[in-house]
């Protein structure tokens, strides 16, 4: 009896030693989640294609990763990683591949090769999209839905770039938010807010002095299609093809729009969709190589530099090459000319000395150059956007996709010329610009203005208050459901006015035909019964 007893009082104990260590961890775990939550430090995501919008997503992540919080970015292969290390420098950002490159990079050249040797903006898009964004696409979903699961990121805030369809579903699935970064402008019809006056990137048209089929085809096609897809969403369509083209998914989201009013066509936007303007961080802008360098310094003070830049997307044929060279030698300015090593098969031998070629150049350092007076692009978002922040006015050469909707832009806010869509570089356009001030002006003004709307700084700003939850205040009544949507917008309203005025034509109709339909009235002989003889 004795021994059982002490055994009984030994357990007693022990029991109480547990539970007052248990009681203990516990509140060592409450005091840490405390103090992890008052630290205000956030788990961010960033998600994008080691394509041109990689480039401000991770310049947003830098500004995060300054604040002290922990950001990851999520790409493919070694690209997205060379990609995230370059334009991170200052606060070296975590990196996770999403598996190797969907396309490779002789694929990718032999499909933009192919874009280039047509001027159909419906044969490119079917390069484009058939060849390398279905890629991409198609390929995120398995490895970004198994990275969630396992638990690598708890993010408590994402931001991605378009086309982000797959990737918001997937995020929304493991019940992350999330924002969607524009590199370029308010574009319809994959962004719903956009105006019915802006024309979708593929029809190639300015909103100033539309003729009456452009306004038919444009706004009447905006309010056919906007509407087709909420009514599609209602009855359940999974949009599988382009998920961004879903309602659901932009409902209530964030937008960043890299750019600034002015140089996008102003238009009204709902509070959650906010301009930041260009995200260039000119102290940490990288260096000329050392040959570039050198060339500058040989130029002379006063002498004008034309900057040549068809981004990394591009491809140029010899031919165009060719063409270029001949039409860019002037004894009016000279050239600074960035191509790959793999296009310049077409350059001459012996290069005119007013020209100097380079397979790698900063363009934000080079647009940052006194002597730089002009930009010839294919206005692409980024390099619209650094051009814009440093006041160089440009002329554009769009090749595909909405770089001619950029373009159109640039040339409708006076800050540069535009060419035909697949054309190529003029003479005289490029010295329109280099000679007549009234370009140069114009790009200042929307420096000026760039410099208003916050940059990466605001970015970050809205992604904090968005990760708190503060974003939710924001939302406008028509975004809170679909049957929101419907009834505030007035279209149950529109359905009854159609009903009403079909009612009151029939009406009308059946009223004009009893009235002229040549009934007798009283004391009225009928044109059917004989009239009487005249005597």
């Amino acid at each position: 009896m004795g021994d059982a007893s002490q055994r009984a009082s030994a357990m007693r104990v022990a029991g109480r030693v547990m539970c007052a260590a248990l009681m203990m961890a516990l509140a060592d775990a409450e005091q840490r989640d405390f103090v992890s939550d008052t630290s205000g430090r956030l788990e961010f995501l960033m998600v994008s294609f080691p394509l041109s919008p990689l480039h401000g997503v991770v310049e947003i992540g830098q500004e995060l990763c300054l604040r002290g919080h922990n950001v990851t970015v999520l790409s493919f292969g070694e690209r997205g990683r060379s990609k995230t290390k370059k334009y991170s420098p200052k606060c070296p950002l975590n990196y996770v591949s999403m598996g190797p490159l969907p396309v490779s990079d002789a694929a990718e050249q032999e499909i933009l090769a192919e874009m280039a040797l047509t001027n159909s903006t419906l044969k490119q898009i079917r390069s484009a999209a058939g060849g390398l964004f279905s890629a991409y696409i198609s390929s995120v979903r398995k490895p970004l839905t198994q990275i969630m699961a396992s638990g690598i990121v708890k993010p408590h805030f994402a931001l991605v770039s378009v086309p982000m369809g797959i990737v918001g579903e997937v995020l929304l699935d493991h019940g992350v938010d999330f924002a969607v970064n524009m590199p370029n402008a308010v574009l319809p019809p994959i962004i719903p807010w956009a105006a019915p006056y802006i024309p979708i990137p593929f029809y190639h048209v300015s909103v100033h002095g539309m003729t009456l089929l452009d306004r038919l085809i444009v706004i009447g096609g905006s309010h056919v299609f906007q509407l087709a897809k909420h009514i599609a969403a209602a009855l359940g369509a999974k949009f599988y093809y382009i998920p961004d083209l879903n309602p659901a998914l932009w409902r209530g989201r964030l937008v960043l729009v890299n750019n600034i009013p002015g140089l996008d066509y102003p238009q009204p936007l709902p509070p959650l969709v906010q301009y930041t303007g260009p995200l260039t961080d000119l102290a940490k802008m990288e260096k000329f190589p050392p040959e570039v360098e050198a060339w500058l310094k040989t130029v002379p003070e006063g002498s004008p530099i034309v900057y040549v830049s068809f981004g990394t997307v591009a491809y140029l044929a010899r031919e165009r090459v060719q063409a270029m060279v001949a039409t860019l030698t002037s004894a009016h300015y000279h050239v600074l000319w960035a191509l790959p090593k793999s296009q310049q098969v077409g350059l001459p031998a012996t290069m005119p000395s007013s020209m100097h070629v380079h397979h790698w150049i900063p363009t934000p350092r080079a647009l940052a150059h006194p002597k730089v007076v002009a930009f010839i692009s294919h206005c692409g978002g980024n390099s619209v956007s650094e051009s814009m922040a440093m006041g160089v006015p440009i002329i554009g050469y769009p090749q595909f996709g909405d770089q001619p909707a950029v373009c159109q832009r640039v040339a409708d806010a006076g800050a540069g010329v535009v060419g035909a869509t697949g054309g190529w570089v003029q003479a005289n356009e490029v010295l329109e610009v280099v000679t007549n001030p009234a370009y140069a002006k114009r790009a200042q003004s929307i420096a000026r203005l760039f410099k208003g709307f916050g940059g990466v700084s605001k970015a970050a700003d809205l992604l904090e208050m968005g990760a708190k939850g503060d974003l939710a205040l924001l939302q406008t009544p028509t975004d809170r459901s679909l049957k929101a949507w419907f009834l505030l917008n007035g279209y149950d309203l529109l359905l009854l006015a159609v009903l009403a005025s079909h009612l009151v034509i029939f009406t009308w109709a059946r009223c004009c035909r009893r009235c002229c339909s040549g009934r007798p009235g009283k004391g009225r002989p009928s044109d059917s019964q004989p009239k009487e003889k005249s005597q």
